[in-house]
């Protein structure tokens, strides 16, 4: 009796190489989520235009952002505070941070300069002197050409 062989079924394996690019897409896009959540930079600010602004430098210094709207609302992080309670807020985050810490306020181009004033003075009320304002630099190449 003759008996039929059957085809040898394939072995089936696993592949690697793209489990290994998806997970580095993975890790790519959760770093850099994960530092703009840390920027707390609100996205309808319009800085202003300073020709003498500086890059950041500073390394080991806790910075506090304020942004300023252009209606107006103060926001620290993703909460808006009215400029009465702002400098409370201020106390209590400077309270949980150790060491050096800096004050940004990015103010909207169209935000009342009074606003901005009494922000400065919750600041001082809160005990935090090292205070700047955030702008960004016109490119000179293209200043120009528009």
């Amino acid at each position: 009796m003759k008996f039929k062989m059957l085809p040898e079924e394939p072995e089936v394996n696993f592949q690697i190489a793209p489990m290994s690019d998806v997970v580095f897409q993975m890790l790519i896009f959760f770093l850099v989520a994960a530092t703009f959540s840390q920027m707390e930079v609100a996205s309808d600010v319009a800085l202003p235009i300073a020709d003498a602004s500086q890059p950041k430098q500073q390394e080991g210094v806790t910075e506090l952002r304020i942004n300023v709207l252009a209606g107006g609302q103060v926001k620290v992080g993703s909460e808006i505070y009215p400029v009465e309670q702002l400098a409370a807020e201020l106390r209590r985050v400077a309270a949980a941070t150790e060491g050096e810490k800096k004050v940004i306020i990015r103010g909207d181009q169209k935000a009342h300069y009074g606003k901005m004033m009494r922000i400065m003075a919750s600041c001082a009320q809160a005990d935090l002197w090292n205070v700047s304002f955030a702008t960004y630099q016109e490119d000179k190449s293209k200043k120009g050409t528009q």
